[in-house]
C-alpha cells in the first residue's frame, strides 16, 4: 500500500485544538483527515492548512463534512491558512475564501463572533 502524502499533527492550545495539515489532501488520505477530527474534543478545532501543498475536490469534500459533523454536536471548525498559501489558492479558484477561511487562528474565532479562547 503506498505510503499517504497527507501528514497531522495535532496540538491542545488555549485556543481550543489544532490540526496542522502538510502535504496532500486528497481522495486517498481523504479518511486520514476524518479520522483525526473525530478523536478531538475541543469545543473549536482549528485547521491549519499553511503548509498543504493540494487539495483535490474530495478534500475540499471532507472539509465540508468536517465543519458539519462538529457543527452538530455545538462545535466549531475553523479553517486556518495564509492568503498567500496553496490551499487559499484553491478556495479562491472554488469561491470558497471569504466564506470558510480565514489567514490566522485570531480571524477564524473572530468570524464566528468568538474570540480565542471563547467557549462554544
Amino acid at each position: 500500500m503506498a505510503r499517504s502524502s497527507l501528514r497531522l499533527e495535532r496540538r491542545t492550545e488555549p485556543r481550543g485544538e489544532v490540526v496542522e495539515l502538510s502535504g496532500e489532501l486528497d481522495l486517498t488520505n481523504a479518511a486520514e483527515l476524518d479520522e483525526a477530527l473525530a478523536d478531538t474534543t475541543a469545543a473549536a478545532v482549528y485547521l491549519d492548512l499553511t503548509r498543504l501543498t493540494f487539495i483535490d475536490s474530495a478534500g475540499l469534500r471532507a472539509l465540508d463534512r468536517a465543519r458539519a459533523g462538529l457543527a452538530e454536536h455545538g462545535r466549531r471548525l475553523l479553517l486556518v491558512a495564509p492568503r498567500d498559501s496553496r490551499a487559499a489558492w484553491t478556495f479562491r479558484v472554488a469561491g470558497l475564501i471569504d466564506e470558510l477561511l480565514a489567514g490566522d487562528p485570531e480571524s477564524a474565532a473572530s468570524r464566528d463572533g468568538n474570540a480565542p479562547g471563547d467557549s462554544a
